[in-house]
């Protein structure tokens, strides 16, 4: 599983570093760039909506190994098209990519989520610390074909086949445990009153009262105000990934240099923060967990916001990293609590988590555009104590004892 995240955190890194290089070939405004941007989302979005029933039609590895496959081809096509200078089918083939990978996504973290049941152990922080290392990676690679002149096509192209049959060979030997029925079992064929089975009647019972509704997270309070909590740490990971490096080049004029150390630092204090997850869950809760996570995200940004300091703004961004580990893994740990609904209840978390990322630049760029980005980092700061209110919910369920699971 480690290997499973790793690469597909690779694939998606490796679009993002080349942005500039097709920036560049195209000619494109930021404005262009911003619709190709929003191509991506809109059909990451459309990916989470169906995820769910397309987990529990193929179950969460088939669903993996079509995703990247899927990617395989949708982004090597995006990439040439682009190159080709035929930017509305290069955006398309974005669109599709967003599907697969979103696709992709949601199984991964269902798999993850029953490889941790199986394990008895909180293990969703190190799978999640994996895709960190494998974006962060994917940055390096894509500096390094940027300094030989690799094109891009070239470039991603080989690369996505690579992903593709390392994800494949990591499904061949990963145990099949994260096949769920995620939907209710039927009742047995007879009752049994000690050792005689009574056999049903054959004839239609007429149901008493009306038939119950079928199960929808989106009518689970729980499973929303999980995704809320998802929602919100995604919201402060994303907007420094955004950001951070620009407000701070504005605001406390740091040179593009120390804007973009200071992003790594906050991203090395936040994959340190899920390597060491398993332990703090373990030694704490979710609850402790996601309570002392949020008070980092709050007083994180607040340094950031008022210390006009350069290193208050590199500590903030740290504290601000260590703050905001948690909140997507424990979420997704926390939505496949019940197994028989774990595919669509991580399904949901998901897109109410992505959400952040698909309307979180917008909101940050429009409030920093009359107020100044630095200033614009105060809606973080409410929901974050908005996920320190909701922490309780994402409680651990309580084990039953040697009576009751006889």
């Amino acid at each position: 599983m480690l290997a499973v995240f790793a690469l597909l955190g690779t694939g998606f890194g490796s679009w993002l570093s080349r942005l500039p290089a097709v920036r560049d070939h195209l000619g494109a405004t930021t404005l262009e760039m911003s619709v190709f941007g929003l191509t991506l989302a809109l059909g990451s979005l459309a990916g989470l909506i169906f995820s769910g029933r397309t987990v529990t039609w193929l179950g969460p590895q088939r669903t993996l190994a079509v995703g990247v496959i899927g990617q395989a081809i949708a982004m090597p096509a995006a990439a040439a098209l682009f190159w080709a200078h035929l930017p509305v089918p290069a955006a398309a083939c974005l669109a599709v990519f967003g599907i697969t990978f979103a696709t992709s996504d949601v199984a991964m973290n269902v798999s993850g989520a029953a490889a941790e049941r199986a394990l008895d152990k909180p293990r969703m922080p190190l799978f999640h610390a994996a895709y960190s290392l494998g974006s962060v990676g994917s940055m390096g690679l894509g500096a390094v074909a940027e300094a030989l002149k690799i094109p891009v096509p070239v470039h991603l192209g080989a690369l996505f086949v690579l992903i593709a049959v390392g994800v494949l060979c990591a499904l061949r030997v990963i145990p099949n445990t994260a096949q769920s029925s995620d939907h209710e079992q039927l009742p047995p064929a007879s009752v049994h009153t000690g050792p005689i089975p009574i056999v049903a009647a054959a004839e239609p019972v007429m149901p008493v009262g009306p038939a119950p509704r079928a199960y929808s997270p989106w009518r689970d309070p729980r499973i929303l105000i999980i995704g809320v909590i998802a929602m919100s740490m995604s919201l402060a990971e994303g907007t420094a990934s955004d950001w951070l490096p620009l407000a701070l080049a504005d605001g406390r004029g740091f040179a593009n240099e120390a804007g973009a150390l200071t992003l790594g630092a906050f991203f090395v204090a936040m994959t340190l923060t899920r390597i060491a997850g398993s332990w703090l869950l373990t030694r704490f809760g979710r609850v402790a967990v996601l309570r002392g996570g949020a008070l980092l995200v709050v007083l994180g940004v607040v340094v950031v916001i008022l210390v006009p300091s350069t290193w208050a703004s590199v500590v903030g961004a740290v504290l601000w990293g260590v703050g905001c580990a948690f909140g997507f893994p424990v979420g997704i740990s926390a939505a496949a609590d019940n197994p028989k609904t774990a595919v669509r209840d991580v399904a949901a978390v998901s897109a109410i988590a992505y959400t952040a990322y698909l309307l979180g630049p917008m909101l940050i760029g429009f409030l920093g555009e009359h107020f100044g980005l630095l200033r614009a980092f105060w809606p973080i700061v409410v929901f974050a104590a908005i996920a320190f209110i909701c922490a309780g919910t994402a409680r651990e369920p309580a084990r039953k004892g040697p009576a009751e699971a006889s």
